[in-house]
């Protein structure tokens, strides 16, 4: 089924409601492409290896959550910047990027679909203020949760192992998750009484924290926590306008 560019991008922009978020880039469409979209590509992040994946896979449309633009990048159009538009250009892509609002978005974000897959119960988004809003979600568990099973959950679900300081209880029973770089809310995650928190990526002081607080730390990678949200946006638009969707995966060591 074809549908049409502008319905998709306002249909996202508003669900996502992008209007009550003051982020570190754009949201929404960052590059125009054709009008009429059959195929939908979905990528974490805007670079040349996802743009070529879209284009071999015959998508209109990408849509990443780390987008091509941020602040305090250099206005002029370089050499790595030209290849990236050239080939959205040639192949009549559509760009569009949402950061900020999949974190935190109550049904497709990040974070609470993390606590979902993981079998957690939605307390609420109160964790990891960005600019002023919180992105980060907290849940607590239903049943018993050990550690070592939620690690191969974990695992199962970013396709890969974690970093793991286990210095918390081994059963757990309120988890924080900050996908992505979110290390650095470790303190408020043990100031609001948790006992073991999820994230994207570690830091050099964050094993000691962990150690000397006496919580679990989980660092599912930075790509790899954040697969989650465009894969379910994919869902989504395959439901909400019948068009084909796919997932570029641009593996991260990181």
């Amino acid at each position: 089924m074809t549908a049409l560019r502008d319905d998709i991008v306002q249909f996202l922009n508003t669900y996502l409601t992008i209007d009550t978020f003051r982020d570190y880039c754009p949201n929404g469409m960052q590059v125009i492409g054709r009008p009429e979209v059959k195929r939908v590509a979905l990528a974490v992040s805007a670079n040349l290896e996802s743009f070529r994946l879209a284009a071999a896979g015959d998508a209109n449309m990408l849509i990443t959550h780390h987008g091509l633009f941020w602040e305090n990048m250099p206005r002029e159009i370089g050499a790595m910047m030209k290849a990236r538009l050239k080939t959205l250009f040639e192949h009549d892509i559509t760009l569009l990027g949402y950061h900020l609002p999949l974190d935190a978005h109550a049904e497709s974000g990040n974070n609470v679909l993390w606590l979902k897959q993981l079998g957690f119960t939605l307390e609420g988004i109160t964790l990891g203020s960005a600019r002023g809003k919180a992105i980060g979600a907290i849940g607590t568990a239903p049943g018993r949760h050990i550690l070592p099973d939620l690690i191969e959950q974990i695992t199962s679900v970013s396709g890969a192992s974690p970093r793991v300081y286990a210095y918390g209880p081994r059963t757990i029973r309120r988890l924080g998750v900050v996908t992505g770089g979110g290390q650095g809310y470790l303190l408020e995650a043990i100031a609001r009484g948790c006992d073991t928190f999820l994230t994207g990526e570690t830091g050099e002081p964050t094993e000691a924290i962990a150690r000397e607080e006496g919580i679990n730390f989980i660092a599912a990678g930075h790509y790899n926590s954040e697969k989650i949200g465009v894969q379910a946006l994919g869902d989504l638009l395959q439901a909400q306008f019948g068009v084909e969707t796919f997932f570029c995966d641009v593996p991260n060591a990181v």
